[in-house]
């Protein structure tokens, strides 16, 4: 039996998959074990999104990490813009602080956002979600 956190993330990765399969996006997926972002999407403004799930369903040190991977991601795609899609669980306050923190020195903006706020931003259904509105 496999771990149920990786199965839990695996599980939000196969669902961002099928989702873009379905709905004829291109797209780049990790390859299983490599230290990349999860889904590199091109669009149509020759641009790319750039998507990484974080599966949190309850409490734990995931989104602890967050701040690390999305810097870590920035410097090797050297992107202005990340989408981190998320599970139930909402990030503490400090990962807030942080990010805002990069987003001052870099420019970077990162997105929390759940599965179904991923898919209606690939869909242009509805705007995108700030950061700020998950901690009011």
């Amino acid at each position: 039996m496999g771990n149920p956190i990786n199965e839990s993330g695996t599980k939000l990765e196969d669902e961002v998959e099928s989702f873009l399969k379905s709905n004829d996006f291109s797209f780049r997926k990790q390859k299983p074990g490599a230290p990349e972002i999860d889904f590199i999407i091109p669009t149509n403004r020759n641009r790319s999104i750039f998507a990484d799930c974080t599966n949190q369903n309850g409490t734990g040190s995931v989104y602890d990490k967050v701040p690390h991977k999305v810097w870590k991601y920035w410097e090797k795609y050297e992107y202005d813009e990340v989408y981190i899609i998320r599970g139930t669980e909402l990030p503490p306050k400090a990962v807030k602080k942080h990010l805002q923190w990069f987003e001052k020195v870099t420019g970077v903006n990162t997105h929390i956002i759940s599965f179904e706020e991923f898919c209606n931003i690939l869909l242009n259904q509805t705007p995108c979600s700030s950061l700020e509105e998950f901690f009011i």
